[in-house]
């Protein structure tokens, strides 16, 4: 994976100065495709042209917000107009496009179930055009990034692996787990099917939650984003809520910065947001978006004063209340996710793995190192460290039982 030029998200957060990262907010008053197709050329004019962030002649993966197949009207995925207007341009810079994103909600990442969403999303009508391929594949291989906070290795979805670069179209809604999604959260998509509970349920705060994110985003590098918020969600999003009309298409090479302007174009504070709050910590952006040179159409039209956040918010500063559907969330990821297991036979008593827990959920006794299970936030940390192989990734028997469950499910 080669990542794009003028990358505007730090590795570290160290910096004093923030780089100015320029982000285009262009009016775009419904899906007529004409129209789209010059709001979103406007945009990426304005933020210096398609050319400064990805290379012509490159493979990109184009990564919708899918998160499950329905339709334009419900606001719940990225317009498929949206997506065929930025497939285009890409087109037309000579790159070769793959359009693949794994499905939430509960769907198995199978092919079958992938087509189905793709059809009932509006996108299958994208692959007629031979710039565009939809992808099949539903394999995943493992992306290590040594210098997350909270998460050193994701499973990822395999056509990330054979992209150049990644453009991200995401969509606007209110979330009743982080408040807001856009081009942040968009990137939770990589994370194939039923590895993303396991994935909720190591990281249940929001705090740990929005720092995972961080990482994935940093770990990914997308080169581009573009923001659909033509067509808004508000209320019990991403899926419940009700559609906003904001009448705006976004474009950035910073995912925190464009998600910074649609908190100010849906009335909401960024540090209420949980991957906001942990990016401005980092020292990744700041609270007040002094870094953001934003460019196109006033805002001041554009921002709905009275938009609807999720009942699971508990008010400013109060944070998110989790729901009965992310408990559940949480336990099947329990339940299901694989866990660190010692290996007693192998086990040399060397410590590494005591020294490397985050979480002081290893003790030595005896010989063996000997993990708490209750205490374990699966960061597989020691996995990674034991140099004897003495340390396995398993799951529990009723975890065994589900997955060969799933595995029989289509």
């Amino acid at each position: 994976m080669t990542p794009g030029a003028d990358q505007t998200i730090p590795s570290h957060g160290t910096e004093n100065v923030l780089p100015i990262v320029p982000v285009a907010l262009v009016s775009c008053p419904d899906y007529e495709p004409s129209r789209v197709n010059d709001a979103l050329r406007r945009g990426v004019s304005l933020i210096g042209g398609l050319e400064r962030w990805v290379s012509p002649g490159t493979r990109v993966l184009v990564k919708p917000n899918l998160l499950q197949g329905l339709g334009p009207e419900k606001a719940v995925c990225t317009h498929p107009v949206v997506m065929g207007a930025v497939i285009r341009l890409i087109n037309e810079h000579g790159c070769k496009v793959t359009l693949a994103d794994s499905p939430g909600g509960g769907i198995r990442y199978t092919e079958k179930n992938l087509m189905k969403q793709y059809r009932e999303a509006g996108y299958s009508q994208l692959a007629e055009d031979p710039g565009c391929t939809l992808n099949r594949d539903t394999g995943f291989q493992l992306l290590k990034y040594k210098e997350g906070k909270v998460c050193r290795e994701f499973p990822v979805i395999n056509p990330f692996f054979s992209s150049d670069h990644i453009v991200v179209v995401s969509k606007a809604k209110a979330h009743i787990l982080t408040l807001m999604t856009g081009a942040t959260k968009n990137l939770f998509g990589l994370i194939p099917g039923l590895e993303k509970p396991l994935i909720h349920s190591r990281f249940q705060t929001g705090e740990n939650f929005g720092n995972m994110l961080i990482d994935l985003n940093l770990a990914v590098r997308p080169s581009l984003h573009v923001a659909d918020a033509i067509l808004a969600m508000e209320g019990d999003g991403p899926t419940s809520g009700t559609p906003r009309h904001l009448g705006v298409l976004l474009v950035s090479p910073s995912q925190l910065a464009l998600d910074t302007i649609l908190c100010r174009l849906m009335s909401i504070d960024p540090l209420d947001v949980p991957y906001l709050s942990c990016a401005v910590r980092r020292g990744l952006c700041s609270a007040d978006g002094k870094e953001i040179m934003l460019l196109g159409d006033p805002p001041e039209a554009f921002i709905a004063r009275d938009f609807r956040t999720p009942r699971t918010f508990r008010g400013s500063r109060r944070g998110i209340k989790v729901s009965p559907l992310f408990r559940a969330v949480h336990r099947l990821g329990r339940i299901y996710g694989v866990r660190p297991h010692v290996e007693i036979s192998r086990c040399t008593g060397c410590g590494k793995c005591i020294a490397i827990c985050p979480a002081r959920a290893i003790k030595l006794i005896g010989d063996h190192a000997v993990i708490t299970t209750g205490e374990c936030i699966r960061c597989f940390c020691c996995h990674e460290m034991c140099s004897d192989g003495a340390i396995a990734l398993k799951r529990s028997l009723a975890g065994s039982i589900l997955h060969m469950g799933l595995g029989w499910y289509e």
